[in-house]
C-alpha cells in the first residue's frame, strides 16, 4: 500500500509541469552553455514532434542560473526559437559515429538523461558534455542513437544500453522502457535539414560563417544524414595545433628508406585510409585514422619505411602519413575504438608499437612486429575507423599500398625518398621543411629490438615523452630522512629477470612510468630502494618500493585499465609531489628475524587492493590476485642492503650519480597535505587504509557540501558500526577538489570527527517515508552508491542530492531503508538499479553486494 501510495503522488506531481523563474549569472551561462562551431549538423533550428503533433519546448529560466537542468515540455507548435533544435552527429561533444546529440538552438544546452535524479525530472537541458560549468567533453547520458532520417524514431539515452526511451507524458518528456508506443516516436520536421550534415544554423549568422571556416580546415568531412552507415564518414572535432611543437613532434626523416612513398592504404573494400591534420591533439598526435572513399587528398598518401631514423627492424615498417609525417601507432593501453592512431614517430628512438610486418609484398595484412602485448593483433576496419582484432587471416584484414610511387622496395635509400616527398602538397613541404629545426632530444638511449628475439626475452620498448624538468623535480624527490632496507638494489624476478623503469615513459612529470621486465644489466633504471620509515610510509610492516633513478613509487590503481595498473608514481599519490600512499606489505615466504627484511617476498599492497600481487605479464609489471605461486615472488639482490630498519639516510649514499641529482632538487618541494593517522601496530585486519591526500578548492567545497540545518535527524554525530565492532570513517580531501568521491573506510573506533555520521528522515535531500540519508558530520556529504563506477569504488561520499556543485535535491543513490531501529543492514531504498543492495565491509573498505540478511552486514548507529 505504501509503494502505491508513492507512485500515485509521483504522477500528480509529473502531470502539471511547474515552471520556476530562476536569475541567470551571464557569466556563468556563457561560459556553460556554449555553440559547437566545429560540430556537424545533421538538423538545424528544427522542430521536434510527439506522435500527436505537439512540439517540444523549453523556458531558459526554467532551469537553474547557468540555465542547466530545464525541463523539456510539449506544447503546441509556434515556431518560436524555444521550439528550435540542431541534430549533431559529430563534434566537440560527440566522437562516437551513429549517434547524436539533440541541442538547444535557442541555449546550446544539450539533451540529457540522469538516473539518479528523482523520477519525473531525469529528461533536462544540461551543459553539453556533462560538466555544469561547460568543461565537460563527452558523456554518455547526452548521446542517442541515429542513422539519419527525419523519423518518426525513437530516443534512447546511451548510458541506459537501450533499456530506456524517451517518452511524451503528461505534457512533458520524461523516461520509460523502450516500447515503440506511440507516446515514444519523435519526428524532425519544419526547421532545416542541414545540408550534407554541416550546416549552421539558420537563425545564427555568426554561426554559418564560423561553420564555413570549420569545414574548410576539416578536409572532406561532409556527411549525409541520409546515407547509410557503411558509406558515412566520421567526422571529427578539430583541435587548434601548436604549430612548435606539431613541428617537433613529427618530423619527416630525409634519411629514411622507402618501400612505398606517397602512396594510397587501401582496404579490401577499395576504400583509402585517411588521417586529417588538427583532428587529435594540440601536436597532431593521437589523430584517429579514417576509412573513407579514395579521393586522392594528401590526408590519404602514406609512406612505407623500411630503415630510419625510427625503424632498426628488419622485416618490420612504419607506415607514415605524408602529409602529418606521424606514424601508425597501436597503443592497447588505450580506451577500446580508440587504440590505432597518427603518433609521433619513436619520439627520437624506436618503439614497436609502431612497427608492422612487412615483406615488400603491395598486399597483405598489416600485422604488428611486436613480440610483446601487440604481438598477432591486425589493423582491421571497424565503424569507419581503423581499428585492431586478433589477426585471423580474414580477406578484411588485407590492404594494399597502391596508385603511389614505389621507391624500389627495400633498396630505395634517402634519394628516392626525398623524390617521393616532392609531390606533396604545402602542408607536407612545411612539415619537411621544419624537419632540421626540430631536433629531438634522445636522452633515453632506443631499446635495441630484434625480430628474431623470442617473446620470452624481449624488451617492450616505450614511447618517450618530452618532460617538464621543474614538475619532474616537485613531482619525484628523494626522501633523505626514509630509513632504507636496501638501497641501489636489483628486485628481480623468479626467473633472474630485473625490474626496470625508463625515464620518460610516462607523462610530462614522470608519472605513470610503466615497470618493465628485462635482462638484468645493472643499468640505473633497475636500481631500487626499500623505504620502510619516511616522509611517505608510517605503517610498520610495510614498505615503499622506490626507483632509485627517478624517486617514483611503485603504485597499483585498479581504476585504470587491465594491463596499466601498476606503475611508478609520485610518491605519496599526488601527481604533483604530494603525501602519503603506495605502501606495500613485504610478506614473507621464509622465516627471518625480528628487525630484518628477507630478500625472497611478494609484493602485496593493503587496503581495497588487499590480496593483491605483483606479477609479470607481457615483459611489463602487472597484478593479480595473491596465490603464493613462485612467479609471483621476487629478490632484492645486487644491491646495499641499508642495515634493516635501523638503516637511515646514510644507506642511500651508495646512489647513483642519476640519484643524487633528484636528491638535490628534495627541496623545491613541500608536504602541505597532512598525512592521514595510521597504526602502524594494527594487525592487517584492522590496518588503515592510507588514501593520496587531494588539495581542495575551498569555495567548490563549501558549496558543494552544506549542513541541512532543517532536517530531522534520527541519530546526530554518531558512530556507524559493523557487526565486528569497527567503525565508519571518511576522511576529508581524500576524494575530488570538491570533497566528493571520498571512500569510506572501516577503522578502529577512535572517536574522531571523520568517524561522526548523522542519520537524516526528512530534509531538503529527503523526502521519502521509511528512508535516510547517512551523512557524514565533518564532511556534510551524503553516503552514495553509483554502480556505474568500478566494482570496489561504488560506495562513497557524494554531495547530498547527487549534483556534484551541491544544486541536487533528491536521488535514490543516496537513500537507504531506515525502520528507526539502530541496527539494521543499510539497505538501499532505492526501486531501481540499486534495489536490494546492501553495504558491506570489503578489506578495509565500504563496498556493495547483495543483501542476504546475514548478521555480517547489519550495521549499528552507536
Amino acid at each position: 500500500m505504501y509503494k502505491v501510495s508513492v507512485l500515485l503522488l509521483a504522477g500528480l506531481v509529473s502531470s502539471v509541469p511547474v515552471r520556476r523563474q530562476a536569475k541567470l549569472d551571464q557569466a556563468a551561462t556563457a561560459q556553460a552553455q556554449q555553440f559547437d562551431a566545429t560540430a556537424t549538423r545533421a538538423f538545424t533550428a528544427t522542430e521536434i514532434k510527439t506522435s500527436d503533433g505537439k512540439c517540444w519546448t523549453i523556458d531558459p529560466l526554467g532551469g537553474d542560473f547557468r540555465e542547466n537542468l530545464i525541463p523539456i515540455t510539449t506544447a503546441a507548435c509556434t515556431g518560436a526559437k524555444e521550439q528550435q533544435w540542431d541534430v549533431l552527429t559529430a563534434g566537440k561533444h560527440n566522437n562516437r559515429a551513429g549517434f547524436a546529440n539533440v541541442v538547444s538552438t535557442l541555449t546550446n544546452g544539450c539533451l540529457n538523461f540522469d538516473p539518479r535524479r528523482a523520477a519525473g525530472n531525469q529528461v533536462l537541458l544540461f551543459s553539453c558534455g556533462g560538466r555544469a560549468d561547460g568543461e565537460g567533453q563527452v558523456t554518455d547520458s547526452q548521446l542517442f542513437p541515429f542513422t539519419g532520417g527525419a523519423g518518426p524514431l525513437t530516443l534512447s539515452p546511451a548510458n541506459t544500453q537501450g533499456a530506456t526511451c524517451l517518452v511524451a507524458k503528461n505534457g512533458v518528456i520524461d523516461q520509460a522502457a523502450c516500447d515503440k508506443s506511440a507516446g515514444q516516436q519523435f519526428t524532425f520536421g519544419a526547421g532545416g535539414a542541414a545540408s550534407g550534415g554541416n550546416g549552421a544554423a539558420a537563425s545564427s549568422p555568426a554561426a554559418a560563417s564560423s561553420s564555413a571556416a570549420a569545414s574548410t580546415s576539416a578536409s572532406a568531412a561532409s556527411t549525409s544524414a541520409a546515407a547509410p552507415a557503411a558509406s558515412s564518414k566520421t567526422t571529427l572535432p578539430i583541435t587548434k595545433l601548436d604549430q612548435a611543437a606539431t613541428a617537433a613532434a613529427n618530423t619527416r626523416d630525409d634519411t629514411a628508406t622507402r618501400a612505398f612513398s606517397d602512396t594510397t592504404v587501401k582496404t579490401a573494400s577499395g576504400k583509402c585510409l585517411q588521417a586529417t591534420s588538427g583532428t587529435g591533439d594540440f601536436r597532431n598526435n593521437l589523430v584517429p585514422i579514417q576509412v573513407v572513399p579514395c579521393d586522392g587528398s594528401a590526408g590519404q598518401k602514406w609512406d612505407v619505411i623500411t630503415k630510419g631514423k625510427h625503424n632498426n627492424v628488419n622485416g618490420a615498417a612504419l607506415i607514415v602519413n605524408t602529409a602529418i609525417q606521424g606514424c601508425m601507432n597501436l597503443d592497447l593501453r588505450r580506451q577500446a575504438g580508440n587504440q590505432v592512431n597518427l603518433f609521433s614517430c619513436g619520439e627520437g628512438a624506436v618503439t614497436d608499437s609502431q612497427l608492422w610486418k612487412f615483406n615488400g609484398q603491395a598486399t597483405n595484412a598489416i600485422q604488428s612486429a611486436s613480440t610483446g602485448n601487440n604481438a598477432n593483433k591486425c589493423m582491421v576496419e571497424k565503424n569507419g575507423l581503423l581499428d585492431v582484432a586478433d589477426c585471423t587471416g580474414a580477406a578484411a584484414q588485407t590492404f594494399t599500398f597502391g596508385n603511389g610511387a614505389a621507391t624500389g622496395g627495400a633498396t630505395g635509400g634517402a634519394a628516392g625518398g626525398a623524390a617521393g616527398g616532392a609531390t606533396n602538397n604545402t602542408s607536407t613541404k612545411a612539415a619537411a621543411s621544419t624537419s632540421a629545426a626540430a631536433s629531438t632530444s634522445s636522452s633515453a638511449a632506443p631499446a635495441s629490438t630484434s625480430s628474431s628475439t623470442p617473446a620470452t626475452g624481449s624488451t617492450t620498448t616505450l614511447p618517450v615523452t618530452k618532460l617538464d624538468q621543474a614538475a619532474t623535480a616537485a613531482a619525484n624527490t628523494r626522501d633523505d630522512t626514509a630509513t632504507r632496507a636496501f638501497s641501489d638494489t636489483t628486485v628481480k624476478t623468479a626467473n633472474g629477470k630485473c625490474l626496470q623503469a625508463t625515464s620518460g615513459t610516462g607523462d610530462f612529470r614522470n608519472n605513470l612510468v610503466p615497470i618493465q621486465v628485462v635482462p638484468c644489466d645493472g643499468s640505473a633504471g633497475q636500481k631500487w630502494d626499500v623505504i620502510t620509515k619516511g616522509k611517505h610510509n608510517n605503517v610498520n610492516g610495510a614498505a615503499l618500493i622506490v626507483n632509485t633513478a627517478i624517486q617514483g613509487c611503485m603504485n597499483l590503481d585498479l581504476r585504470r585499465q587491465a594491463g596499466n595498473q601498476v606503475n611508478l608514481f609520485s610518491c605519496g599519490g599526488r601527481a604533483d609531489g604530494g603525501y602519503l600512499s603506495h605502501l606495500l606489505k613485504i610478506s614473507t615466504s621464509d622465516a627471518c628475524t625480528e628487525g630484518a627484511l628477507p630478500t625472497l617476498f611478494s609484493l602485496l599492497p593493503p587496503g581495497n587492493n588487499a590480496n593483491k600481487c605483483m606479477v609479470e605479464k607481457n615483459g611489463l609489471l602487472d597484478v593479480a590476485d595473491c596465490t603464493g605461486a613462485a612467479a609471483q615472488t621476487f629478490t632484492f639482490g645486487n644491491g646495499a642492503a641499508a642495515g634493516g630498519a635501523t638503516g637511515g639516510a646514510a644507506g642511500g649514499a651508495t646512489s647513483s650519480t642519476s640519484t643524487k641529482a633528484a636528491a638535490a632538487t628534495t627541496a623545491a618541494t613541500s608536504s602541505s597535505a597532512a598525512p592521514a593517522s595510521t597504526s602502524a601496530a594494527a594487525p592487517a585486519t584492522s590496518a588503515v587504509t592510507t588514501l593520496p591526500i587531494t588539495k581542495l578548492d575551498q569555495a567548490a567545497t563549501a558549496a558543494a557540501n552544506q549542513r541541512d540545518d532543517t532536517a530531522t535527524r534520527a541519530f546526530s554525530n554518531s558512530a556507524v558500526k559493523t557487526a565486528d565492532g569497527k567503525c565508519l570513517q571518511a576522511v576529508s580531501g581524500t576524494g575530488d577538489f570538491r570533497n566528493n568521491l571520498v571512500p569510506i573506510t572501516v577503522e578502529t573506533c577512535n572517536g574522531s570527527a571523520e568517524q561522526k555520521w548523522d542519520v537524516i528522515t526528512k530534509g531538503k535531500h529527503n523526502n521519502v517515508n521509511g528512508a535516510a540519508l547517512i551523512v557524514n558530520t565533518a564532511i556534510q556529504g551524503c553516503m552514495n552508491l553509483d554502480l556505474r563506477r568500478q566494482p570496489g569504488n561504488q560506495a562513497l561520499l557524494f554531495s547530498c542530492g547527487g549534483r556534484a556543485d551541491g544544486e541536487g535535491a533528491v536521488t535514490d543513490s543516496q537513500l537507504w531503508k531506515f525502520d528507526g531501529q539502530a541496527t539494521n543492514p543499510i539497505e538501499s531504498a532505492s526501486t531501481g538499479g540499486n534495489a536490494g543492495k546492501c553495504l558491506v565491509n570489503n578489506n578495509g573498505r565500504l563496498d556493495v553486494t547483495a543483501c542476504t540478511g546475514d548478521a555480517t552486514q547489519d550495521f549499528t548507529f552507536a
